[in-house]
């Protein structure tokens, strides 16, 4: 077993929206989900071979690894209301003028994911070293990977709320969000908004509580930073 270790640089903010919020009220995540950085390397592995095949090999690699995230040093969480374009809703009628609240983040450092694997290393290794953004085309990114013997520091990753008891942690001030994971029977199939077969829902929503910490907080803006669990 092996640790695949993928710094994530964003070149400039990053959204992610929380799942099942409206779009007119797109609250961000400061961290993107499981499930989208496993997805980033399937479409990652489609694009390098030209091959749906090989990116089902790669989703059924990647569906249920464990993998740890650790934010960066310091995130500032940015509010902002803006002007939105609907697309028309015929050939005949023009874009339909919305407003809307957004969240982007950032951040001081890099985002940190680490995949546990027992084989393929060098696959995912380049399949990362090929992403450039995960999720929105605002979150364009470059990635930095290394190969570790050592487990991630515990103390610094993201946790899940139902894996911890409450007494052991101290929630005041620390962000707690809902992001998606892939179900462990979940299929390529159900993701391919193509297919005609296309039955029941992939994912799952899961709670986690962040290692930050507020350190300042004002009208539209939250500033965080890395604050270590312990454990």
């Amino acid at each position: 077993m092996r640790w695949v270790c993928a710094a994530f640089y964003f070149s400039a903010l990053f959204s992610y929206r929380i799942p099942n919020l409206s779009p007119s009220y797109a609250l961000t995540s400061i961290i993107p989900s499981p499930s989208s950085l496993r997805l980033a390397l399937v479409d990652a592995a489609i694009k390098l071979k030209g091959s749906v095949d090989y990116g089902i090999e790669i989703f059924n690699l990647i569906k249920t690894i464990r993998i740890e995230i650790e934010p960066p040093d310091k995130v500032a969480v940015l509010k902002f209301f803006i002007k939105r374009l609907k697309p028309p809703k015929s050939k005949d009628s023009s874009f339909e003028e919305s407003f809307g609240i957004r969240e982007y983040c950032h951040f001081n450092g890099p985002i940190k994911a680490y995949f546990e694997l027992f084989n393929h290393h060098d696959e995912i290794v380049e399949l990362l070293k090929r992403l450039r953004r995960l999720g929105t085309s605002d979150s364009l990114l470059s990635c930095k990977v290394s190969l570790s013997e050592l487990e991630p520091d515990s103390s610094m990753t993201c946790k899940l709320l139902s894996e911890i008891k409450p007494e052991g942690l101290n929630f005041k001030g620390r962000p707690v969000v809902i992001l998606n994971e892939l179900k462990e029977d979940a299929e390529f199939i159900q993701l391919n908004p193509y297919s005609s077969s296309r039955k029941g829902m992939p994912f799952i929503s899961k709670i986690f509580i962040l290692p930050l910490i507020e350190k300042k907080k004002g009208e539209n803006f939250v500033l965080y930073e890395k604050s270590p669990f312990s454990l």
